[in-house]
């Protein structure tokens, strides 16, 4: 098959979709012709070459400063439209596949599926913002019923990364028979425990993590509130940079666990797999999440996993680990305090966890998933009467 996946990021830009991207592209051009459209970035080649997928970058402004309900960056490439139509003139693709509904001149690729009668593929990364704060629930959802609308009811197929994600994004009136749904994957071979004294070097007994961006709909703060009731011998390390970085600090600082807490910000791969190795829970207080990619790499290391009842995490979780309320500090502290005073029940979720991860989420089982659902679209027009 020869498939083209359109998204305004990509490698070596760093981030849930754009990995994912990575990850299915690059197992996918093991057996297709693979090709990427997507943003010229600074550093970056208008056309290269990398793990066999052919990337076109197209000239783009980028905007990294925009009002709070629209999270940055975003990207406005210059005449997509024409651009994109050389690259399909050179490619021919017999799938096109989108990864964002929320850029609306690359999802302009909708009228080039009219015109050249490509079929059109969407996954939804990022679902309806649901409980958020008002005005992103506001402008999202006003989005998605008007400009979403038109993009979603234009695709052949729309894949969700969760069924919450599906249930809630997709159009009402779209057709079941075209909607899927298809879990975000992890490399298994990848993410297994490696040698670490993190743990050590602290001197704790027991080691929370989380890896985030730093942003409000994480929940971080309902995390940080719960620590004063844990009546354990703790260490939490926070993983990850964003906007609330400052605010979750003064939190700390207000609260007086400077000693108990490090917010670590931007970390090399090789730190987090030891953090990742050493930690006993991973916790992930969500109040908005789609997916929680960053779940299914802590249950593939083994890790116990707190987390909230919001969007898709149910899914991801399951019943290997603990889920609390969102925006329940009192609920992290009782699931925290439950695993460190019974260690079976700690090495119950970790086992778990792992054995979900081989399951269900390994990148062979997704990336296979992806190609029957290719197969079944492109067949399914053939017998179109």
């Amino acid at each position: 098959m020869r498939i083209c996946h359109v998204n305004p990021f990509f490698y070596p830009y760093i981030g849930g979709t754009e990995n994912f991207l990575f990850d299915l592209s690059k197992r996918l051009a093991k057996k297709h012709d693979v090709s990427v459209v997507t943003s010229l970035l600074e550093g970056t080649k208008r056309y290269e070459e990398y793990e066999g997928i052919r990337i076109y970058r197209i000239p783009s402004l980028v905007f990294k400063r925009l009002p709070a309900f629209l999270p940055p960056p975003y990207s406005a490439p210059l005449c997509f439209s024409y651009h994109f139509n050389k690259i399909c003139g050179k490619e021919k693709p017999e799938i096109v596949h989108l990864h964002n509904r929320f850029a609306p001149q690359f999802d302009s690729v909708i009228f080039w599926k009219r015109l050249l009668g490509i079929p059109l593929f969407l996954t939804i990364h990022n679902s309806r913002p649901i409980g958020i704060n008002p005005q992103t629930d506001f402008f999202g959802g006003l989005y998605d019923d008007t400009v979403g609308r038109v993009i979603m009811k234009s695709c052949d197929r729309i894949i969700g990364n969760s069924k919450y994600s599906l249930d809630v994004t997709a159009p009402a009136d779209y057709p079941l028979e075209k909607r899927g749904v298809i879990y975000n994957g992890v490399d298994t071979k990848m993410y297994r425990k490696v040698k670490s004294d993190v743990k050590e070097k602290l001197g704790c007994a027991h080691l929370i993590t989380s890896i985030c961006r730093l942003l409000p709909q994480k929940g971080l703060e309902y995390l940080i509130k719960a620590l004063p009731d844990v009546k354990a011998d703790y260490h939490y390390i926070m993983m990850g940079d964003g906007p609330e970085r400052a605010n979750l600090q003064n939190l700390v600082n207000k609260l007086g666990l400077q000693k108990k807490v490090t917010i670590a910000g931007r970390v090399s791969d090789e730190y987090k797999m030891q953090v990742y190795s050493d930690a006993d829970v991973f916790v992930l207080p969500s109040v908005y999440e789609p997916f929680g990619i960053v779940l299914v790499e802590a249950m593939a290391m083994e890790c116990a996993v707190i987390s909230t009842k919001a969007g898709g995490i149910p899914e991801v979780v399951d019943d290997t680990g603990i889920l609390v309320e969102p925006r329940n500090p009192k609920q992290i502290a009782a699931g925290l305090q439950k695993l460190f005073d019974d260690r079976k029940l700690l090495d119950r979720c970790k086992k778990l966890g792992r054995k979900r991860t081989e399951d269900v989420f390994d990148w062979t089982i997704i990336a296979k998933q992806y190609e029957k659902s290719y197969k079944d679209c492109l067949s399914a027009i053939s017998y179109a009467p």
